[in-house]
Formats: structure tokens, sequence, C-alpha cells
């Protein structure tokens, strides 16, 4: 039975055996044993796998794999206080879906160096906690307006039109004619509210403002 990570430090499976599909987080192999964090889309789970306690192609996969590398995971779940949550999987199984390639990021790195590879810096634990505090955000927002009986209205990203001044657009071609990433929504919210009555929006707005500030965005 395959379970996302979540589930089985929640679930505290004790006992019960697991199947988990994910990519390897941390990694390291110490004789005969083998110690790996594995992530997936929900946390992270200490994997150890004995040599003694898996067949050879196991064993190999398992010495043999980079950071980010993904795998399928199959064994016993155990509580160890040690481990992260709480809960290890003792491995029976560990199979290698894709090695990749070696993953450039490790510690001390420059912030520009950072941006320059942001698609991976993504799967960090830090990354994936500011996108979990934001997804949990927007949805107290929405439950905050849905409540007071507000209607969700979206507006257009593109537009014809100012609403901020000339100065800070981001012109986009469109067709042959030109366009801009909207400044604002003010203008469609105008417009809305003779029909809809109390709207709200969570949506990206855009100022090509020439700063390096923490006060300016080109994007929020």
């Amino acid at each position: 039975m395959k379970s996302n990570i979540l589930d089985i430090l929640k679930s505290k499976k004790e006992g019960k055996e697991v199947a988990i599909r994910g990519w390897i987080h941390r990694h390291r192999v110490s004789g005969n044993m083998v110690f790996a964090l594995i992530r997936d889309g929900s946390g992270v789970i200490q994997c150890t796998i004995k040599k003694d306690k898996v067949n050879e192609k196991s064993w190999k996969d398992s010495t043999d794999v980079y950071i980010e590398s993904s795998v399928i995971v199959k064994g016993t779940v155990k509580e160890d206080k040690r481990a992260p949550g709480g809960y290890e999987l003792q491995v029976t199984d560990f199979e290698t879906v894709f090695k990749g390639e070696p993953f450039p990021i490790s510690k001390d790195l420059s912030e520009e160096f950072l941006l320059d590879v942001r698609h991976l810096w993504l799967r960090s634990q830090k990354m994936t906690k500011i996108l979990q505090i934001r997804s949990t955000l927007i949805q107290a927002i929405h439950e905050f307006f849905q409540k007071r009986n507000y209607t969700l209205f979206d507006p257009p990203i593109l537009s014809p039109n100012a609403c901020e001044g000339k100065m800070t657009l981001f012109e986009v071609g469109y067709f042959g004619d030109k366009m801009f990433l909207t400044q604002s929504w003010q203008l469609y919210a105008e417009a809305a509210i003779f029909s809809l009555g109390k709207i709200y929006d969570v949506a990206p707005t855009f100022r090509a403002e020439k700063s390096r500030t923490a006060r300016h965005l080109a994007e929020f």
C-alpha cells in the first residue's frame, strides 16, 4: 500500500508495512548500513537499509544514488525518537527510479547562485515551508472573505491601460497590439462592484520599478 510520508507520521503506523515514492533528501553509507532521508510533497522520513535485510539489487541501488534521485521504498514503520517525525522506515526493498546527476546545491552558496537554480532550490525544506505558509495564508484569506459573503472576482492580468502611472508598466506584445501586465485590479473592480457588490481578489500585480531595496517588488 503506497502512502505519503505525512500520513505515515500522523497515523503512527508502528509495525505496518508501507511503500513510499519520493526523492533522496540526505544520504549516508556507513559500512553495511545506509541512512537515507526520503522526502515527498508532504514531509521527510528516515529510512534505514541494512545489507543483510535486502536483496542485492536493493543494496546496490541504495548505495549508489544522488541527492534528489527519485526512488520507491518499501519497509516496516518503527518508532525512533531520534528520527525526524519520531518514526523511521526499516527498508525491505529499495528501487531507484531515476538516479539523476550530482545535486549542485550545498551549504553556504550565494543568493545569486540560488536564484539561478531556483527550480532546484524550491525543493529545500526552507522554501517548502515558505510555500506551505503562503498556501495556508491564502486559504485563510479566502475563508475570511467568503464567510462575510464576499464574491471572488478575478480580473484580467493583461490590461490595455495604466492604473498607477505609465512609468512602471510592463509592456507585452499582444497579436500586434500593445498590452501591459496589470498594475492593479482597481479599474476592473470598479466595474464589478455594480454587478457583484462585495468582492475580493488574490492575484498578482506588476510594477516595473527599478529598485533593489526590500520595499520594491516587480511582482506582488
